[in-house]
């Protein structure tokens, strides 16, 4: 058996980060602790059913604020914990659209879920038994299916619990065993709201910044007022300090047309900008 700590799994996604970012942990206090540490200066917010004396300890030990339901605001959280989403409940749909819905542009989504394809659930099943009267088993495929359908634009998985069992007989069979997931109990989900690459671009410069350049690209592209937008578009860029390599990417991500690339490229070329697509 694989060294598995619940007060850990889901934090493996979390990298070290100084900043007062802006955290949603539903449920799972034990996360607390861990989570504190690794974020010193995070503004978390914890939300349970249950206000109990020792979990307002550990709030106030913490440094987390208790509330009892979720926000109606968009854009809150750079990061939402939720361990049982996938494990609890019947609308699963509805519910990570509705986390979806409080990240920010760049916010993930951290959560788990038990492995229907899992050796020991085979062995049951064999045995004609079946047990999923407490929690929700996935395929992995499935997951993907339901966080895609749910605008998650990039998902990431990790092996959580995983049991030292062969899995040569259940191959036999013909059981695909892909990265393990014979032998993985659980398997920990990091669902982003946007790739890598995007959630890069929207880091560096503000909501209304980006704004304004995706209006003037978009101006550009459907030649509304080319030029004109083309002009605002440089005095945007020096104002701000957008740099070559940054209007480079901002263009491969949201200009379709060629010939518009081509018109921003010439003409950038006369301000002493060079740009570059892929």
């Amino acid at each position: 058996m694989n060294d598995y700590d619940e007060r850990r799994g889901l934090l493996k996604f979390v990298p070290p980060n100084f900043l007062p970012i802006n955290i949603l942990l539903i449920e799972s206090v034990e996360l607390l602790k861990g989570l504190r540490e690794i974020l010193p200066a995070a503004q978390i917010a914890f939300m349970t059913d249950e206000s109990t004396p020792d979990i307002k300890k550990i709030c106030n030990e913490f440094r987390a604020d208790l509330i009892n339901e979720l926000p109606t605001a968009p854009k809150i959280f750079d990061l939402i914990i939720a361990k049982d989403v996938l494990t609890v409940g019947e609308n699963f749909y509805a519910t990570l659209m509705t986390f979806n819905h409080l990240l920010n542009d760049s916010g993930a989504l951290l959560t788990q879920f038990y492995n229907v394809r899992f050796i020991g659930v085979l062995e049951n099943l064999r045995r004609g038994k079946f047990f999923n009267n407490e929690r929700r088993l996935w395929a992995k495929a499935d997951v993907v299916k339901l966080l895609d359908d749910a605008i998650y634009k990039e998902i990431h998985f990790l092996p959580g619990k995983r049991e030292n069992i062969s899995a040569d007989e259940w191959e036999h069979f013909g059981f695909d065993n892909f990265n393990d997931d014979l032998e993985t109990k659980i398997w920990l989900v990091k669902a982003c709201k946007c790739t890598a690459e995007v959630a890069a671009l929207k880091d560096l410069f503000t909501h209304e910044v980006r704004a304004d350049l995706s209006r003037f690209l978009h101006r550009i592209e459907y030649d509304l007022d080319a030029e004109e937008n083309f002009q605002r578009l440089m005095a945007l860029c020096e104002r701000e300090g957008i740099f070559d390599e940054y209007l480079s990417d901002f263009i491969n991500q949201v200009v379709v047309h060629e010939a518009a690339k081509d018109f921003i490229k010439i003409r950038a070329e006369t301000f002493g900008r060079e740009i570059f697509f892929e």
